[in-house]
């Protein structure tokens, strides 16, 4: 396994609005993510969290600071580069599953592909599909499948291309909690048998608690970082994170 940090943030800021009166949404965040490891970033609405991962997925550029991808420096890339770097070397899993309707699962999993003007590999494909536990269900468009199949598809869909790291947002925050399961079951293989990369925002304590590693954010600033976590432990911590704003501050 190369030793090269899957995602390297640097003293990264975002601020939002009125020059003279700005938002800082992320306030100096500096964070490694090594390859082969699961993190769960974890914070209050308004932490900063989502904006840490639309930055480290370039879908929004820092204010300021240094965004590397599997030690390549993307923060100044154009929006057209950006485009295929998440194409090449992110995938992304977001809350709502964005298939395309009219597509089989096959179909949306080799679509990055056909985006990309190639041919998809279906040999990677079912491998994909077999892993994430639909072989059987190729050929069901999105309509004949359940949420929780759904974001298979799309994790499947999101490893296709082999990236350096993938990126989850709230990735179960629309299933029931049987189905969540078994997507954070799939995500912590993902990274056990396939030695890939996750970063996922999660505002619940169960979820996180399938992580290596939490990292706690408060106004916009990595607060503090929790290896090993249980949901218990988890939840305590977020109930009473001014206690390690007090110990950063």
């Amino acid at each position: 396994m190369t030793s090269t940090p899957a995602l390297s943030v640097h003293d990264v800021t975002r601020t939002y609005g009125d020059p003279g009166n700005p938002v800082r949404a992320l306030d100096g965040v500096t964070l490694t993510v090594a390859p082969g490891t699961f993190t769960a970033v974890m914070g209050p609405s308004g932490s900063g969290k989502s904006t840490f991962l639309n930055c480290a997925a370039g879908l929004e550029s820092p204010s300021s600071g240094r965004i590397l991808i599997g030690g390549e420096d993307v923060t100044d890339w154009s929006e057209s580069r950006r485009t295929v770097l998440r194409r090449e070397k992110i995938g992304i899993v977001f809350q709502s599953f964005h298939l395309m309707p009219y597509l089989n699962a096959e179909q949306n999993v080799g679509l990055p592909a056909r985006l990309a003007g190639g041919r998809p590999d279906k040999a990677r494909i079912r491998e994909l599909l077999a892993v994430v536990g639909l072989a059987e269900r190729s050929r069901h468009l999105p309509a004949e499948l359940s949420g929780g199949q759904q974001q298979r598809v799309a994790i499947a869909r999101a490893l296709v291309g082999n990236p350096a790291i993938l990126l989850a947002d709230e990735p179960t925050g629309a299933l029931d909690s049987a189905s969540a399961r078994d997507v954070l079951a799939l995500l912590r293989t993902t990274v056990d048998t396939l030695g890939q990369t996750v970063l996922m925002v999660t505002h619940d304590p169960v979820a996180a608690s399938y992580a290596d590693e939490v990292v706690f954010m408060v106004d916009g600033l990595v607060a503090g970082r929790m290896g090993q976590p249980t949901a218990e432990a988890v939840a305590g911590q977020m109930a009473h994170l001014d206690d390690l704003v007090k110990v950063t501050s």
